[in-house]
């Protein structure tokens, strides 16, 4: 009896999956062959089966090489994909892995490899399993000193670039680790108990065996409206090209924690990187703004200018982490400085706009001269046959974040629509596509 009131309290979730998956693209499934991923992926084939137009189903499945037992999982996880009919790419894994932090090494991995294989399916959400217990074990971890985030239940990838346009959707947040598994008892689904997950040595282990016979508290679900933005962004910044500009006063009329958070996400995007500032420099940051000097934060430049602050790429970064040249191979998407997206029709080199000035002809001089001069050294520009052209996506009279082709170059600014996603602006699987996020953000 409780088998099928467990398959009942699942499926009066599934009417929820439709808030945020309203494409018709193919739907991916990370699955490791646990219960929880096991679960997750016969309760959406479930729910696809109603569908009025049933989608296709991905299965993603990520070998990390750590126990040898792996081979025999992702076998698994291939016969239960192809139970419900779903597609199935088996991941791995590859080369050295670090003799401490493997749990982290393995969390990135694990993540780039998902996200660039669900491009490579034209997915855009990847529904992963995390439960109730996994926010509950979370809160315990960060009580005892881990710095591990809570699951949301909608999220941009944490990789970067291999994440752009890839969403994580947890469905699940609501529902006990023990539901799913007598779920899998009521269709006759079996899964796997990883031993890793018993392991002592480990805090999620400990904390896992801790809370197993303890009621957990099921958190409300998410509120799909976005946060307010209004009026935050300058209705004439310079988007297109990379440089995201506040009103101040709206700026500092947020509550501090807020204004931070708009901040960090900012200098990220603009500086092109994924590495989050430390606690201690971004609030130094914030409180010196006001004095009108140019600051720096994660490769981005910021200042504050009357009643505008811009954060751009700081020119002087560019190369520092990583090669400013980026060769492109024909008719393959390729990210420039973790800010902008290119295809080239024909092979060519990217370099930055910064030096190289000289080079470019009358009319490429003329519109970096238009510019600001915190952009003009860190737009890209191509090289082929000893010819430089400048690839500007947008100028100061058109600002739209559309992708735009210069010399049969496709060029697209993530900047902004990279922002406006980690600040919670795209809600749903329909708003995702990179060609109509300026439509969902326009007055924002």
């Amino acid at each position: 009896m409780r088998g099928g009131l467990e398959r009942a309290r699942l499926r009066s979730d599934f009417t929820h999956f439709a808030e945020r998956l309203d494409g018709d693209g193919p739907l991916g499934v990370a699955v490791s062959g646990g219960g929880d991923s096991v679960a997750l992926l016969y309760a959406l084939a479930e729910w696809n089966q109603k569908n009025v137009k049933r989608r296709p189903l991905e299965v993603f499945c990520v070998d990390h090489g750590l126990n040898p037992l792996s081979p025999q999982w992702t076998q698994s996880v291939a016969d239960h994909a192809a139970r419900v009919g779903a597609g199935f790419t088996a991941l791995h894994w590859q080369g050295d892995k670090p003799a401490s932090g493997l749990s982290a090494a393995a969390r990135l991995a694990r993540h780039a490899l998902l996200a660039q294989a669900a491009r490579q399916k034209s997915t855009s959400v990847l529904c992963l399993a995390h439960t109730a217990d996994d926010i509950a074990e979370a809160a315990v971890m960060r009580r005892q000193g881990s710095n591990v985030g809570a699951p949301q239940v909608w999220s941009p990838s944490p990789v970067w670039p291999e994440g752009r346009g890839v969403f994580l959707y947890r469905p699940l947040l609501d529902i006990r680790r023990e539901t799913l598994r007598d779920y899998l008892r009521e269709i006759g689904a079996s899964w796997i108990d990883d031993p890793s997950n018993d392991n002592p040595a480990s805090l999620r282990a400990r904390t896992r065996s801790l809370l197993r016979e303890q009621e957990v508290p099921i958190e409300a679900r998410e509120n799909i409206t976005p946060p307010d933005m209004t009026g935050l962004l300058h209705a004439d910044n310079l988007a297109a090209l990379g440089m995201i500009a506040f009103r101040a006063d709206v700026f500092y009329a947020l509550p501090p924690e807020l204004a931070l958070k708009r901040l960090s996400a900012a200098a990220v995007c603009a500086g092109g990187g994924d590495k989050l500032p430390k606690r201690a420099r971004l609030e130094h940051l914030y409180a010196c703004l006001p004095d009108g000097k140019v600051l720096t934060l994660c490769g981005a430049r910021l200042q504050q200018q009357e009643n505008c602050i811009t954060i751009s790429r700081e020119t002087g970064d560019i190369g520092r982490q990583t090669s400013p040249f980026l060769d492109l191979e024909p008719g393959v998407e390729a990210v420039w400085d973790g800010r902008f997206a290119l295809v080239a029709a024909q092979a060519m080199r990217i370099l930055p706009s910064q030096g190289v000035r000289v080079d470019l002809d009358a009319a490429d001089r003329k519109a970096l001269n238009a510019l600001p001069a915190a952009l003009r050294g860190s737009l890209p520009v191509s090289e082929k046959d000893h010819q430089k052209k400048l690839l500007m996506h947008g100028a100061p009279a058109n600002t739209s974040l559309t992708p735009a082709t210069y010399n049969k170059t496709r060029v697209t600014c993530l900047v902004t629509p990279r922002f406006y996603a980690a600040m919670g602006q795209i809600t749903r699987e329909s708003h995702i596509d990179s060609d109509s996020w300026p439509v969902v953000c326009n007055g924002v």
